[in-house]
C-alpha cells in the first residue's frame, strides 16, 4: 500500500510539472485556432466576393450589348418611319419604338447599377484582402511563438510522460481511475501530502 502511495504521490508530482508546462503555452493554442479560424472565414467571404465581381462583370458586358443593340434597332425604326406608307405599319413600328426605348431604359438602369455594384465589390474585396494580410502576419507571429514554447518544453514534456505512463503502469487500474476522477474533480489535485 505505501508503495501505491508513494506512486501516486510521484504521478500527482508529474502532473503538476505537465499542467506548469501548459500553462506555460497559456492561451496561444487557442488564440492560434481561432485566428486560422478567423483566416478561413475572412478568405471564403473573399472568394465569394471575386465570384459575385465576376458575375457583375458579366452582366455588364450582357447589358452593354443589349443597349448597343437596342440603340441599334432605335436608329432602324426611325429610318422605317420615313418609308411608312400606312397608319397601321407608322403604329406598328412606333409600338416596337416605345418597346425598345423601354427596354433600353430598363438596361441603362440596371447597367448603372451594376456599376454601384461593382465598385461596391471592389472596396469590400480590398478591404478583405487587407483584413487577410493582417490576420495572416498575426497567426503567422503567434504560430511562430507557439512553436518556440511548444519546442522549448517538447523534451522535457515527453520524459515527464514516458514516467507518467511507467507509474500508470505499475498501479492497479483501478486506483489509477480513481485518482484521474479526483484529479478532475479537484482542480488537477488528485492526491496531497498529509
Amino acid at each position: 500500500m505505501q508503495k501505491t502511495l508513494y506512486a501516486l504521490v510521484e504521478l500527482q508530482e508529474i502532473d503538476n510539472r505537465l499542467d506548469e508546462l501548459k500553462a506555460e503555452r497559456g492561451d496561444l493554442p487557442l488564440i492560434v485556432e481561432e485566428l486560422e479560424n478567423k483566416l478561413n472565414l475572412k478568405k471564403s467571404q473573399l472568394e465569394q466576393k471575386n465570384k459575385d465581381l465576376k458575375a457583375s462583370k458579366v452582366r455588364q458586358k450582357e447589358l452593354e450589348l443589349i443597349i448597343e443593340e437596342a440603340k441599334t434597332k432605335l436608329g432602324e425604326f426611325e429610318d422605317k418611319l420615313y418609308q411608312v406608307k400606312t397608319n397601321r405599319e407608322y403604329d406598328a413600328i412606333m409600338a416596337e419604338t416605345d418597346t425598345t426605348k423601354a427596354k433600353l431604359d430598363e438596361s441603362e438602369d440596371e447597367l448603372l447599377m451594376t456599376h454601384e455594384q461593382i465598385e461596391k465589390l471592389n472596396e469590400a474585396i480590398t478591404q478583405l484582402k487587407q483584413e487577410v494580410e493582417k490576420i495572416s502576419a498575426e497567426l503567422e507571429e503567434n504560430r511562430i511563438e507557439l512553436s518556440k514554447k511548444l519546442t522549448a518544453t517538447a523534451e522535457e514534456e515527453n520524459l515527464l510522460n514516458q514516467e507518467r505512463d511507467i507509474i500508470i503502469n505499475k498501479t492497479k487500474p483501478e486506483i489509477i481511475k480513481t485518482y484521474e476522477l479526483v484529479r478532475a474533480a479537484r482542480d488537477g489535485k488528485g492526491i496531497a501530502r498529509v
